[in-house]
């Protein structure tokens, strides 16, 4: 048993509440539908929320890790830049595992939105655009890695392996 600040008695439970709607915690704590809408008031899903956390954080890590993998040289110096990518053995792994790392992000943030539970209001509009295009970022950074750590390490392959006479016809300003 326990009062509300309003000094209403309340039948409280023995166990957590943790991972129902904010609408059936709080009509089983006696409170009025309605009155939810106006606390706008939710519940969260620890072990979720947690989940989001350890996703978030590894895959920062991991993305992180992996993009000190990245090979690099002078940007504008095409003919060196494309003779360390076209030597890179790891050019292919290490964009997939950016790719990885980021998936794991995108991941986080979705079980966030799972976590969270919002179901009413402007915030909730606000999440569900915030996962729709998280799914779409998704989308667009792995066509990214294929064009960057699939086809521009064929076509440096490609560049690297050609006599040098016609290397240089590429890399001529039009």
């Amino acid at each position: 048993m326990g009062t509300d600040v309003h000094g209403t008695v309340l039948n409280l439970p023995t166990e957590p509440m943790l991972c129902i709607p904010a609408a059936t915690a709080v009509h089983s704590l006696g409170y009025e539908s309605s009155k939810i809408a106006e606390r706008g008031g939710f519940m969260i899903d620890r072990k979720t929320l947690r989940l989001s956390a350890v996703l978030l954080a590894v895959g920062f890590i991991f993305y992180v890790v992996v993009g000190l993998l990245h090979a690099g040289g002078p940007a504008n110096n095409h003919p060196v830049v494309f003779g360390i990518y076209a030597s890179s053995a790891s050019w292919t792994a290490v964009h997939l595992g950016q790719f990885v790392g980021m998936a794991v992000i995108i991941a986080g943030l979705l079980v966030l939105y799972f976590a969270l539970d919002i179901r009413a209001g402007g915030a909730a509009w606000v999440a569900r655009l915030g996962t729709v295009s998280a799914a779409v970022a998704l989308g667009l950074y792995a066509v990214l890695q294929a064009v960057d750590g699939v086809a521009l390490k064929q076509v440096v392959d490609a560049w690297a392996s050609a006599p040098e006479a016609e290397k240089a016809a590429p890399l001529r300003q039009r």
